[in-house]
């Protein structure tokens, strides 16, 4: 009976466990990206940080090189160079996708509050929260200085150029620019107008209205637009209404939201109507929704958001612990935005309704098979060691408070030094229906997917900001 024991001491993780795992892989991940990579246009500490800026020790972040933008792509196979492991530039793919760049800098104002509950408990995490909010302020003068159109909207760019500010220099990709990308940029500079101090302040504040303003007078040209862009426009309306609490972002969202609505309604409401589920809008229309409802305590919001969620509930293949969108095919892609979507949707789900025993379990197997498993992570970033705060429930550093490393890792999956890959997702995942099985990875990184991730992550899953919902 001696060794009856060890078998039985299974650590069985649960959605909090998830949630925590999944905030700082984020946090780390977007560190490593934003002040590590190189991938894209570099500043320098001193161009961010004044000598007078006060308790701030700039030599800190001496060895950073920080992004004021992202490039669209990258090989995340990291090379080695004088004993340390660096991306390789030669593989950057040097175009700038106005979303990508919108969703960084929103990670880092994202990171703000919950670098903020260091004051007086760590300074140099302290200190990286307002580097965070100082370097969010320069990547958004350095997007409205190069990243415009004539017309003055924000479009795609080609670098043409080297990766340093005085050289720089960019031309158009498309002529055509995106509605839903002007409302995640106005969200970005309203929330950085709320964190910075002094000169600019205003300024943020009212470029964000003019940028709201612009949406409410082309509401007509609104009406027109695809399914997916409706839905990524109202995603940006909710987030900026949840900074602002404005009213007319509030009536603009309800209208686009009914629209939405019927679209979804009346694709899966009739007969012969079948066809491949659009995961990544349906999961977001859930999400959607689920924000629509917590800003106005209609219930029909609420309702709304559960016919989408019965949806996505018969993609489920419990036997598999997959979601599968098409049975059909021999070989099903997942990409990885739309795997974190259809998790991120039932992780708010568990946090809306308490005690919803099935969807724990999909949550949990979704995590374990269609992302751990699969492969679509392609390294962790270490647990922080027992000297750190961060490791500690309210940062406390008492042995009785230590927090145990399931919350920060999955053991399953290798450290970026151990196997030489940045920790990032892979742009998808390829599952055979036949072997039942995935199949091996193509290592990949696409800038666009993971800071749309980083974000939905940061964003809701941060402990100092826990979700809460009326009703």
């Amino acid at each position: 009976m001696k060794y009856i024991g060890p078998f039985l001491k299974i650590n069985k993780i649960k959605p909090s466990n998830v949630k925590q795992q999944l905030f700082y892989f984020s946090k780390e991940s977007l560190r490593d990206i934003v002040l590590h990579s190189k991938c894209g246009v570099l500043t320098s500490v001193k161009g961010i940080i004044s000598k007078n800026t006060s308790n701030f020790d700039i030599n800190t972040f001496k060895n950073v090189s920080p992004l004021l933008c992202i490039y669209r792509k990258a090989n995340p196979v990291l090379i080695n160079i004088n004993d340390r492991l660096c991306w390789n530039d030669d593989k950057f793919k040097k175009e700038i996708n106005i979303d990508s760049n919108a969703f960084m800098t929103l990670c880092l104002m994202e990171l703000s509050d919950y670098y903020n509950s260091f004051h007086n408990i760590d300074k140099n995490k302290y200190n990286l929260g307002k580097f965070y909010i100082a370097l969010s302020k320069k990547q958004l003068e350095f997007y409205a200085s190069y990243f415009r159109n004539s017309e003055g909207v924000f479009i795609d760019k080609k670098c043409e150029s080297g990766a340093n500010p005085g050289e720089i220099k960019f031309v158009d990709k498309y002529k055509k620019f995106k509605f839903s990308s002007q409302a995640l940029l106005m969200a970005a500079y309203y929330r950085c107008s709320t964190l910075m101090d002094g000169e600019g302040k205003e300024d943020f504040k009212n470029f964000s209205f003019d940028i709201l303003n612009m949406l409410i007078d082309s509401k007509n040209d609104l009406y027109e637009l695809s399914f997916e862009e409706l839905t990524r426009l109202c995603f940006a309306l909710n987030i900026f209404y949840e900074y602002s609490k404005d009213n007319k972002c509030k009536d603009l969202i309800l209208d686009i939201s009914e629209l939405i609505f019927e679209k979804f309604y009346h694709a899966n409401s009739q007969s012969g109507m079948a066809k491949e589920t659009d995961v990544e809008n349906d999961s977001l229309n859930y999400i959607n929704f689920i924000m629509i409802y917590k800003h106005t305590n209609f219930i029909k919001y609420k309702e709304n958001a559960n016919f989408i969620l019965e949806k996505l509930l018969k993609l489920y293949d419990s036997e598999k612990g997959l979601f599968i969108k098409d049975t059909s095919k021999k070989n099903v892609e997942f990409t990885c935005l739309e795997v974190m979507l259809y998790l991120m949707a039932f992780l708010i789900n568990v946090e809306v309704y308490k005690n919803r025993d099935k969807n724990n379990l999909i949550v949990l197997d979704i995590f374990k098979r269609q992302l751990i498993d699969s492969g679509m992570i392609l390294s962790w970033p270490e647990a922080p060691d027992l000297n750190n705060v961060e490791r500690y429930r309210n940062f406390s550093l008492r042995s009785e408070d230590l927090i145990e490393e399931q919350n920060f890792r999955t053991s399953s999956i290798p450290s970026p030094e151990s196997c030489e890959i940045a920790p990032v997702f892979c742009k998808y995942v390829t599952y055979s229906m036949k072997k039942k099985k995935f199949k091996s990875v193509k290592v990949s990184f696409d800038t666009y997917k993971n800071m749309f991730i980083f974000f939905i992550v940061l964003h809701f899953l941060n402990p100092k900001i826990p979700i809460s919902f009326q009703g």
